[in-house]
């Protein structure tokens, strides 16, 4: 059995949850569920990571239904006059914000972390006060922050008051998190492979663990290493005798994003713009063929920066080794994984457009005779929403 070591406040005043929401905000998109008390699921959040402020609210516009904006009124995480849009509103407006990923700022107390929060959770609030149970994820580099965590629970626990502005008018709603509980971002994403409810999910990831000619090694691995590699962070979780070890996880403050970044900036010295790295992302990811010379092109700038990273993050890996020679298995999972490798399943076939990630870390390993007994990953389209996945396992076990 896998022992999972939490992070969890329940506060003193607490009453009956009559909602539970996992929300794992990660640098590039929002991922998240939203449950009942009873584990039915009232909606699937997904969004992107992207927030606009709007000086006064006789600007705001509505074009379809879920068009929503907030303010926070009244809450220990901050004090915002700005009323704000989350997701694709802000990014079909002008001036959006994004996590910078270049800053070594952290998420958990950013201003666009609170934004997008409660930009997920106040829309399905249908009262005045809802009592919610939360879990959220935090890159270990902050949860190995002396005080930190301890900080941002005792900060999301108890009461915070949001205003909601929507086409059909403007109300206040106070949401009291009851519990919350805070997981190591790689972690979660652990807990989330053990996920036995989603059928698709099970059958998918079973394909994968067939195409390696294996049943399901998760049960049998006691000294393991999760590797997620997000927009900004890539996060190297160690399990040792089936614990999670944090004294020897590691953090890297880069992630796909960072190489993006590079690229873009590489681009701009000879003139090549271009306006976002998710505008980036779309070109290289585009299998129209009118773009295709255009893709060609960001790929001149990409391709370098790509192999940068692919050496930080593989070093990386050595060094959560120690002074041991062995893994039972090494997993990655994260969008920033399937962004590198084009990993994904379909219909029970799996397939990787670029193996430069795994040739260059067996390449390493073997050169500084260290093994790993099963090097996988886990395909799109699961691997970004993975930690939410885990998130969500905490939520459903929660009475």
């Amino acid at each position: 059995m896998i022992k999972i070591y939490l992070f969890v406040i329940t506060d003193s005043f607490s009453e009956h949850i009559r909602m539970k929401c996992a929300l794992d905000i990660g640098n590039s998109s929002v991922k998240g569920m939203l449950l009942t008390d009873t584990n039915e699921v009232i909606s699937p959040l997904r969004f992107p990571s992207s927030v606009v402020t709007v000086a006064d609210a006789k600007y705001l516009t509505y074009t379809t239904p879920e068009d929503v904006y907030i303010q926070v009124i009244d809450s220990p995480l901050a004090h915002m006059d700005d009323i704000v849009a989350v997701g694709q509103k802000a990014i079909d407006m002008p001036d959006y914000r994004e996590y910078d990923v270049t800053s070594t700022s952290y998420k958990a107390n950013h201003e666009i972390t609170t934004s997008l929060l409660f930009g997920a959770l106040v829309p399905f609030i249908k009262g005045d006060t809802e009592n919610v149970a939360l879990a959220v994820s935090v890159p270990i580099v902050e949860a190995k922050s002396i005080g930190l965590i301890e900080d941002y629970k005792a900060l999301l626990t108890g009461s915070h008051v949001v205003r909601l502005y929507t086409e059909a008018g403007v109300r206040d709603i106070t949401i009291n998190f009851t519990t919350v509980a805070v997981l190591n971002e790689g972690q979660a994403g652990f807990l989330g492979l053990l996920d036995t409810v989603d059928r698709d999910f099970r059958s998918d990831i079973d394909a994968v663990y067939n195409s390696m000619g294996e049943t399901d090694p998760v049960a049998d691995l006691e000294d393991f290493l999760i590797v997620d590699i997000g927009e900004g962070t890539t996060d190297l979780a160690v399990f040792r005798n089936k614990r999670f070890n944090p004294e020897y996880s590691y953090s890297i403050t880069r992630g796909y994003g960072n190489l993006l970044e590079d690229a873009m900036s590489a681009a701009a010295r000879e003139h090549l713009t271009i306006e976002s790295r998710k505008d980036l992302q779309k070109v290289l990811e585009s299998n129209n063929k009118r773009r295709a010379e255009r893709r060609e092109k960001w790929m001149e700038y990409v391709s370098p920066t790509k192999d940068k990273f692919i050496e930080v993050v593989t070093d990386t890996i050595l060094k959560t080794y120690g002074k041991r020679d062995y893994f039972d298995a090494i997993i990655f999972i994260g969008g920033g994984f399937t962004a590198l490798t084009g990993y994904r399943v379909d219909l029970g076939q799996v397939q990787m457009n670029d193996t430069a990630l795994f040739d260059t870390l067996n390449e390493k390993l073997s050169k500084n005779h260290k093994a790993v007994d099963l090097l996988f990953g886990v395909p799109a389209p699961y691997s970004q929403g993975i930690n939410e996945r885990g998130l969500t396992q905490v939520l459903t076990n929660m009475q």
